[in-house]
């Protein structure tokens, strides 16, 4: 990870701010002392400071800043010189995420000037000015986080076909069918009657949907996901799910299960039914391991009705997360950045979700199969859990239910990848909802549902969102402005 350290102020005897005479020297110096001290892992390299018109110095630091990660660039002196702006803005044209950064009775009127051209030209940078050098290091961090997201890989697995794999589809019944064909044998009755007549369920191959936008337009949106995060999406067969599955140990997947059962308050579905989510919970740890990738999203519930998945994925991405591996449901990449992002700054997982608008006692149910057993990152307390039917399906498959904290603040997301935009909105945790309707992971939170809907726009974010405990709102609009996304604000 390397950041381009950029100068800019006045020759030490030129009258201006500071003052005549000021020495720059031992301000540089501190400053690349306390970036080293703080941040050993990053290689921080410095131009030659830029204090007159000098085209030949503003091209070798323009070079530099092409082979660097990010740019901070400190106005730390100013005498009236258009030459130095005009460098300034140069730089941050490049695109690189970046810090302006500026030192208050230094560089006043260079970093005004500097920003003021800039500021509505959907760039990458985020000012900040201050006359402590510590005040910048919350923006530093952010950079610094964000930066190690910048060549991540995510493997989507997802099907262009809508043939039905009926072998696959009772493989999913057969954990609960005594206990089906006692309670609801029509269902039995009606799986059958589809199977004869060949029928096909809705499945959305277009990007119509809530979480397939990257279906639009496949190749425009892996050019926007590499230009603004630097992530590489790789596609591959899904079948090869069922090969790693097939080949897992019984006696670990055993072990899985038996943990999940002891340590759930309440369990619904039939052992072999959890113990099948083990098995597919160690095909995916397996599967970004052999594969060295960092993320996992199978359009799991396209995969479920074609009968590919050999079982619910909800406790899998529930376990992989206790691991610092991170699966994404329904190949939603949208929620998946979005999960990347939030969890890169702040250490915690997000929980991708559907969600309510309740108008009359403005709430919001933030409501999905899976939420993350440990909210607050891997070496955070777990939450309490249960595990029930999946939600849409009702009596089939195992979810974690899980007990989300009352009284935190809930700081939710969502990043569209095509308009380079970013929704925010934050609420207080105030219940946990058990209700057999809808999803069964049920968050409600108070938060201002008028604005959120007056706010909403469908087209762009779609409704998943992502939510993250804690308040990080102040984090997220400073990692946003760095990626050169537009923030709304849903909820102002």
């Amino acid at each position: 990870m390397k950041i381009q350290i950029v100068f800019i102020g006045k020759p030490q005897w030129e009258a201006g701010w500071p003052y005549l005479g000021y020495d720059n020297e031992p301000l540089k110096t501190s400053i690349l002392n306390h970036l080293k001290k703080k941040y050993p892992e990053v290689e921080f390299s410095q131009s030659e400071m830029v204090t007159t018109d000098d085209e030949q110095l503003v091209e070798k630091i323009k070079e530099d800043i092409f082979n660097a990660d990010g740019i901070l660039i400190y106005t730390i002196g100013h005498y009236g010189e258009p030459a130095i702006v005009k460098a300034g803005i140069e730089f941050i044209k490049i695109g690189k995420p970046t810090i302006l950064a500026n030192y208050i009775y230094g560089g006043d009127h260079t970093f005004t000037k500097i920003y003021t051209k800039i500021k509505d030209k959907n760039l990458p940078v985020i000012p900040i000015s201050s006359q402590n050098i510590e005040d910048f290091d919350n923006f530093i961090e952010n950079l610094v986080n964000l930066l190690h997201i910048k060549g991540k890989k995510v493997l989507v697995y997802a099907t262009d076909s809508k043939k039905i794999n009926w072998e696959g589809v009772l493989g999913l019944l057969n954990p609960e069918r005594s206990r089906i064909l006692k309670e609801h044998p029509e269902f039995i009755e009606q799986v059958g009657k589809m199977r004869e007549e060949e029928s096909e369920f809705y499945l959305d191959l277009v990007g119509m949907d809530q979480a397939h936008q990257w279906r639009k337009d496949e190749d425009k949106y892996r050019e926007n996901l590499e230009k603004i995060f630097g992530i590489e999406m790789i596609r591959e067969n899904p079948e090869d799910i069922r090969k790693y599955y097939d080949e897992i140990s019984e006696d670990k997947a055993a072990k899985i299960a038996e943990k999940w059962i002891k340590n759930a308050k309440e369990i619904e579905p039939t052992e072999k039914t959890i113990f099948n989510s083990a098995k597919l919970f160690l095909a995916f740890k397996q599967i970004l391991k052999d594969k060295k990738y960092d993320f996992i999203a199978p359009d799991c519930g396209t995969f479920l009705i074609s009968g590919i998945l050999p079982a619910y994925p909800c406790m899998a991405f529930f376990e992989l997360s206790n691991e610092g591996l991170y699966g994404i449901c329904e190949s939603d990449m949208d929620s998946g950045i979005s999960y990347i992002f939030g969890l890169y700054l702040t250490g915690r997982p997000g929980y991708v979700s559907n969600h309510t608008l309740d108008l009359v006692n403005n709430q919001v149910t933030y409501m999905h199969c899976l939420a993350p057993n440990k909210l607050y990152g891997v070496d955070g307390p777990s939450a309490e859990y249960d595990i029930v039917y999946h939600g849409e399906t009702g009596i089939l498959g195992a979810s974690p239910r899980v007990k989300f904290p009352i009284g935190e603040i809930a700081t939710t997301i969502k990043i569209s990848v095509f308009e380079k935009k970013i929704a925010i909105r934050q609420g207080k945790i105030i219940d946990n909802v058990v209700d057999k309707k809808g999803c069964v992971s049920k968050m409600l939170v108070e938060s201002d549902v008028k604005k959120i809907l007056e706010n909403y726009n469908w087209e762009t974010f779609g409704w998943h969102r992502v939510t993250f405990i804690g308040d990080w709102k102040e984090k997220f609009v400073i990692g946003a402005k760095l990626l050169g996304l537009d923030v709304i604000e849903e909820d102002k």
